[in-house]
């Protein structure tokens, strides 16, 4: 099994942030912010030192919790810091991007890495329709049609032009071509059927983000059984699961510091104003999750529900154990880890990173 740390390269007074979302630009320092992502890279360095085999980037706006609105630039800046993990696109929104610059940012990144990317596509999540004024309406089809978009101008030898019903290009033809062909590994970030049908079909990796273990097998089950019917097999490293963590020396250290966040927490969180947010629900009826309360870049990481949740606490050991659950029952091949909490310092992270690392990680190769 593998080991991938999110980079969230958050910023470092990320705490002091207000619980809405956006977090208005008021609060961000410049120096500050540039020390946060220096910090960031130093965390990355130290996962590729430690034994990781994946960074993580993924696209989230108008947050200094994630504040990675490019992720394909964050990714090449680390790439050319860390030059052998495996660099994850996970990824672009790709109903809010134009997919053609999508699959010429992913050809590059490619080549600048020398064939170490691993693409990911996703819708995100319901504030995200709210950054470039996008029709959450049309979300589920952007995403359909820009995954066969981006796949077809990866691999078509030829220039070529596109009619469909979101996206007309006269012409494509993307440079460079990718490294690794006819494409990097792809991973589908998705809960719904359609979309982990779609995955299925065109036998690319799926990704399942902070959900409890029975919910996920439920979607990996569905995913191999359409595989299946597709003709071919995953590997371990088609299912993708990103779950928050804390892990401490022991079991009673990590429950302290647990309780103590749940302490701290502030009252209700309504990042989205409820009518705002039940409007965005209508508008992409089909998903199989309740949208309300669940929005990027909040105070308590990626994707948060009503309730504070931590799906790996404890001692290495035990941190191990609650991982390897997700790889025996959904069948997860890598694993993918947030470790900057909101209440949790950059030295704090790097001495997890290294723990991990140290007492984790030789555990997982074992799964």
């Amino acid at each position: 099994m593998k080991a991938s740390m999110f980079a969230a390269m958050g910023y470092s007074k990320r705490h002091t942030f207000p619980s809405t979302w956006p977090v208005a630009p008021v609060h961000a320092d410049p120096q500050t912010s540039v020390e946060s992502y220096r910090e960031g890279m130093e965390e990355c360095e130290l996962a590729e030192e430690m034994g990781f085999d994946w960074l993580s980037f993924s696209e989230h706006h108008y947050s200094g919790r994630i504040p990675t609105g490019t992720p394909a630039v964050m990714a090449s800046a680390v790439a050319e810091r860390c030059r052998k993990i495996t660099i994850a696109l996970l990824g672009h929104l790709l109903p809010l991007n134009n997919p053609v610059r999508v699959a010429e940012e992913l050809a590059l990144l490619d080549n600048l890495s020398d064939g170490r990317l691993v693409a990911g596509f996703l819708r995100g999540t319901p504030n995200e329709d709210q950054v470039y004024t996008m029709n959450p309406a049309e979300g589920r089809g952007r995403l359909l049609e820009g995954m066969d978009l981006i796949l077809r101008a990866l691999t078509e030898p030829e220039p070529f032009s596109w009619e469909g019903r979101y996206y007309q290009f006269r012409t494509v033809a993307v440079w460079p071509r990718p490294v690794q062909q006819p494409t990097p590994p792809v991973i589908v970030g998705t809960r719904s059927d359609d979309t982990i049908r779609y995955a299925a079909e065109h036998r690319l990796g799926l990704g399942v983000s902070f959900l409890p273990v029975e919910q996920v097998q439920t979607i990996t089950d569905k995913y191999r059984d359409w595989c299946e019917e597709a003709g071919w097999t995953p590997g371990p490293d088609n299912i993708v699961y990103r779950g928050s963590i804390y892990v401490a020396e022991t079991d009673e250290l990590a429950q302290e510091w647990f309780e103590g966040l749940q302490q701290s927490k502030p009252g209700p969180n309504i990042p989205l104003r409820r009518t705002v947010a039940e409007a965005i629900g209508a508008a992409r009826a089909g998903n199989v999750f309740d949208l309300r309360g669940v929005v990027a870049g909040s105070p308590e990481g990626d994707v948060v529900g009503n309730s504070l949740g931590i799906n790996f606490l404890g001692s290495p050991d035990t941190v191990a154990k609650q991982i390897k659950e997700f790889h025996d029952r959904c069948g997860v091949g890598v694993v993918d880890m947030p470790f900057q909490q909101n209440k949790v310092d950059h030295e704090a992270v790097l001495k997890e990173i290294e723990l991990f690392g140290r007492a984790v990680i030789p555990q997982l190769r074992e799964f």
